[in-house]
Formats: C-alpha cells, sequence, structure tokens
C-alpha cells in the first residue's frame, strides 16, 4: 500500500471555495485504499475528519534564500506560502514518516511539492483545481503565475479536473499534453439536512419565481453577466426573484448595475451560506444559472442537480464537458441567457426534462471511482 503525503491548503468548515471540498472528498475516500496523510500549513480545530491530518504549525527561521523566492519579495500570505515546505519536511523528520508520493493540491501545496520532491526524491504529482489564467480571465497576477509555472515544469504528472483546465495549462504554460490527466471532481450523492431560511419560505409563499446564483462574486464567477439578464427576465416573468449567494469584491458592482436597471428590488444579497441554510436556499429554488468567465469545474451545479434543479452554464464551466442535459451559454451573452431562464421559468415540460436527465447522469461524478483512478495512477509512478 502506497504511502502518500498529500499537501492541501484548506478543509471544511474552514475553506473560501470548492478547493477545501474537492480536497476532503477525495481525501476521505482515497484514504481507504491508501497510507494518506493530509497536511495542513496551520493548525485548525477540525473535529471527526475520516483521515490523517498533519499540521505545519511549526515555527521556523526564515532561510534568505527563500526570502527571495527566483526575484520575488516573499511576506505574509506569500511567506506561508514558500516556507510550506520547509515546514513540512521538518515534521516528517520529526515523526520519521515514510512518504512514496507527493500529492500536492495547487500551488498553494504545489511550491511546497517542488521542494519536498527535491530533498526525499520522491514522485511530485500536483492536482491543479484553477490556474491563475482562470482566476482573472487571463490577466495573471505575475508572481502567482510564475510559481504556478514552476510547479508545472517540476512535477512528475499534472492532474486538471477538468480537459478545459488541461487545455489551458498546455496553451499558456508550454506543458506538453502527454504530461497532463484530466480527472473531474465528483460530488457526494448523499442529501444533506437542510434549512429553509425565512426569506424563501416567504418567496414561496407569495408565488415568487427563484433564480439562484451560488459562488464568490469575483469577475472569474461572471456574476455581473447573470445580474444584467434581471432586466430580460423581469419583462416576462414579473414575479421573479434572483438570490445570490455568496460574498466578494465585485459586489458594489454588482448592486450599481441593478440599480441602474432598475431592478435591485428584485435581488436578494443572501451572502455567504453554509452547509443547511445553502442547502435549504438550493432546495426551494426554481433554477441555478452559472456564468462563469472561467471555472475549471463547478461543484456548484451539480449541487444544484443534486437537489433537482435545472442548470444554465456558461460553456467555459469545466463541468460541461461531462455534464450534458443543461443549457450551455456564452457568458457574455446576456440576452440568450435571460431567454434560456425565461424559457425554464415558463415551460414546465423543459424544466422536468432537464431535470430528469441531468440526475441521471450524476453516476459521472462518483468520489469513489476518482478515487479509484488515482491509485492506479499511483502504482504506475
Amino acid at each position: 500500500m502506497k504511502n502518500v503525503l498529500m499537501i492541501g491548503w484548506e478543509l471544511p468548515p474552514f475553506n473560501s471555495g470548492g478547493l477545501g471540498v474537492a480536497s476532503y472528498y477525495l481525501a476521505s475516500h482515497l484514504s481507504k485504499k491508501v497510507n494518506l496523510i493530509f497536511t495542513l500549513p496551520k493548525k485548525l480545530p477540525i473535529k471527526n475528519c475520516p483521515f490523517k491530518i498533519l499540521f505545519a504549525d511549526n515555527e521556523i527561521k526564515i532561510i534568505e534564500g527563500y526570502r527571495k523566492y527566483k526575484g520575488i519579495l516573499v511576506n505574509g500570505f506569500l511567506e506561508e506560502v514558500l516556507t510550506y515546505g520547509i515546514r513540512l519536511l521538518q515534521k516528517i523528520k520529526e515523526l520519521n514518516l515514510k512518504i512514496d508520493i507527493i500529492h500536492a493540491h495547487d500551488w498553494l501545496g504545489g511550491v511546497a511539492g517542488i521542494y519536498l520532491k527535491e530533498k526525499l526524491n520522491k514522485p511530485f504529482i500536483i492536482h491543479v483545481h484553477a490556474t491563475e489564467i482562470e482566476r482573472t480571465g487571463n490577466n495573471p497576477n505575475p508572481i502567482i503565475f510564475k510559481l504556478e509555472k514552476d510547479c508545472f515544469e517540476k512535477a512528475d504528472l499534472i492532474i486538471t479536473v477538468s480537459e478545459l483546465t488541461k487545455n489551458i495549462v498546455t496553451e499558456f504554460y508550454n506543458i506538453p499534453k502527454n504530461k497532463i490527466i484530466s480527472l473531474p471532481n465528483g460530488i457526494d450523492f448523499e442529501i444533506p439536512h437542510n434549512k429553509i431560511p425565512q426569506f424563501i419560505l416567504e418567496l414561496k409563499k407569495q408565488g415568487y419565481k427563484i433564480v439562484l446564483f451560488v459562488g464568490r462574486l469575483v469577475l472569474q464567477k461572471g456574476p455581473d453577466y447573470f445580474v444584467r439578464t434581471l432586466k430580460y427576465v423581469s419583462e416576462f416573468i414579473p414575479k421573479i426573484k434572483y438570490v445570490i449567494v455568496g460574498s466578494g469584491d465585485m459586489l458594489p458592482e454588482i448592486i450599481k448595475i441593478a440599480y441602474y436597471d432598475n431592478v435591485l428590488d428584485k435581488i436578494i444579497f443572501a451572502g455567504f451560506l453554509r452547509d443547511e441554510e445553502l442547502w435549504g436556499v438550493y432546495n426551494y429554488s426554481d433554477l441555478l444559472v452559472a456564468p462563469s468567465v472561467f471555472d475549471p469545474f463547478g461543484l456548484v451545479p451539480l449541487e444544484a442537480v443534486k437537489f433537482n434543479l435545472p442548470v444554465i452554464i456558461s460553456k467555459t464551466t469545466g463541468v460541461g464537458y461531462y455534464l450534458n442535459h443543461c443549457l450551455k451559454v456564452d457568458f457574455w451573452d446576456v440576452k440568450m441567457m435571460a431567454n434560456y431562464i425565461i424559457g425554464v421559468l415558463k415551460y414546465l415540460p423543459l424544466k422536468n426534462e432537464l431535470i430528469f436527465n441531468s440526475s441521471k447522469e450524476l453516476y459521472k461524478f462518483d468520489w469513489e471511482e476518482r478515487a479509484n483512478r488515482l491509485v492506479e495512477i499511483y502504482s504506475k509512478l
């Protein structure tokens, strides 16, 4: 049985997005098949975790060579990233851990992966959940881009969460395709306990149609395009509410768009919701729209399908390579997106057909199968 060191950055409930969720379910299923230790850069009060966690919470004196990483001035957040490997190596030596494979998530863990590969002479996999190109709409932070490229070049194997991301790693980072395997994320099939927020119950009592957006309010997720559809949709469906679940730096811009389009009263900004309340919003909505400018995968559409919601996604959402029974639109085509929203809400046969067929596709996204694939990959390294 392989000894795998999985270098992570976050886990629920201390996560900011899908990286922590995907890491958790992948590690949970994989830990039954290999000797897995999952690492985090600092100690967190995580309870009832089904796999072992190693916290790199030891303090170190910053080595001068790491103060400038290939010309990058290190401080604060970057210091934590760039010293992650040094701290992990200390822990590994203290505990006398045996390691066969290093498997790091994104560049946040990848830099530590490079360091440990060099010190331990073990094969290194980087698992790419999102690139800087996708996160910024091809306006990358040059420091992060440089670190990502370094990770990709020095990894023995790259795993991407979609064909979309695989193509980006090849095109923008000049990495040969034969070094990359695409392995889409999975979904937890269990329907969790949910609590219906009071505002959703009131809207349903009054007969409103609820169109849902779930995600960070950042350029990558396209919330501005979503809001721009509302003035067209409300002409045909006056009793409508857009519920936006999430937070981010685009909130003021979105409010401004809604104000000038005279639809601010038709939007509820629910803020960041987690667990029971989030599932409750899914459960009582009529439709989910995910208009991402770039989304390497996209767990939110699968969560919606699990709760029997029809889904509209952009053509630049990675899950669309695998999920066929949803409506797909260019993120910038606001009028077409509005037409799709109107069609799903007005024509019940269309809505039911999307729900019925997409729910049958969920079997494609089995975490257990993903873990089995990884075991096969490990055996070949």
